[in-house]
């Protein structure tokens, strides 16, 4: 195992941490907001969740970028690596600034650009490219449509429910489920894509579930503030809603994540969180959308260029 395979499997590592760490903040903070578990169990059920979710469902996007971009070992191992460590430190700072970012939308146009710059030492598949960037632009109106959907669906469940004793057991049901299966898809999606660029390095039952060990520890040790934000966010929208809007995006996020296609998880639950709050348009809405649209037009962007600078730090390094 070479020094450059060594650097490519310890980034996925502290990507898969990193992104575990932030991307929870959804599922946990619902959990800890609402108090529908003690936060231990909070804590260790979204873990849980989030290393299944790695281990298992991530195996479906395991040529997200393995098998999806080819060519000379050496500049793909490259390739890969700047991607990624420039992907994740973007990703990292945007979200620490407010901004919603996703790693997907990151990595497929740094990975596009440094494909065209390197000639004929590397490929890449453009069909699915294409499709992958595609699915951007529309998994979060159907976000938006599965959670409204979802919405309706719960308020006819719940509204022939009059023992508000059990009525409350349905709530704490639906919170509860609502939080495992956004851990589960986050993990398969937003970590699975890191999962996929860890097997230039090495075999599947290596990196699957040390990278869903490393999403778990990012849980622990660093979501906390992100979770309580994120959480009373939700809750603010009441139970059905704040459900509705996960299981809704959720769902997206799943059909896509069996297709092998990385989306956007962070643009699918936010889709699902504006589809209901556009019940009441207000100054929230209008800020959600603006942070979402600030991703769009900015995390691309970011992760090229950084993507371009560490990819030509690298080569130099290693004389190619």
């Amino acid at each position: 195992m070479s020094l450059l395979d060594i650097t490519l499997f310890l980034i996925g590592l502290i990507s898969s941490f990193v992104v575990g760490g932030n991307n929870s903040a959804t599922s946990l903070g619902i959990l800890v907001s609402t108090n529908a578990l003690r936060r231990k169990f909070s804590y260790l059920i979204s873990s849980l969740s989030m290393f299944l979710g790695v281990s298992i469902g991530g195996l479906s996007l395991q040529g997200s970028i393995h098998g999806t971009i080819n060519g000379n070992q050496t500049y793909l191992s490259v390739a890969v690596l700047s991607v990624l460590f420039a992907s994740v430190i973007s990703f990292y700072y945007l979200n620490k600034s407010g901004i919603p970012s996703s790693l997907s939308q990151m990595i497929y146009p740094s990975l596009a650009i440094l494909v065209l710059i390197s000639s004929s030492k590397l490929t890449l598949d453009w069909s699915k490219f294409w499709f992958t960037v595609s699915s951007w632009f529309f998994s979060p109106f159907l976000a938006i449509i599965s959670a409204i959907i979802f919405y309706y669906a719960l308020i006819k469940i719940t509204s022939k429910e009059k023992k508000i004793i059990k009525e409350m057991k349905i709530y704490k049901y639906l919170i509860i489920s609502s939080a495992v299966f956004t851990s589960f898809v986050t993990g398969a999606n937003a970590v699975g894509i890191i999962a996929s660029a860890g097997l230039l390095s090495e075999p599947v039952y290596i990196v699957y579930p040390l990278y869903g060990l490393a999403a778990s520890l990012g849980i622990y040790f660093s979501s906390k503030k992100a979770s309580i934000v994120v959480g009373f966010r939700l809750t603010r929208m009441g139970y059905l809603s704040a459900t509705s809007a996960l299981i809704g995006g959720d769902i997206i996020s799943e059909v896509f994540t069996l297709l092998g296609v990385p989306i956007s998880i962070t643009q699918t639950i936010m889709g699902g969180v504006l589809g209901l709050s556009f019940r009441s348009f207000g100054h929230d809405v209008k800020n959600q959308l603006t942070q979402v649209t600030k991703g769009w037009l900015t995390s691309p962007i970011l992760a090229i260029v950084a993507s371009l600078a560490a990819f030509g730090i690298i080569k130099s390094l290693l004389g190619l």
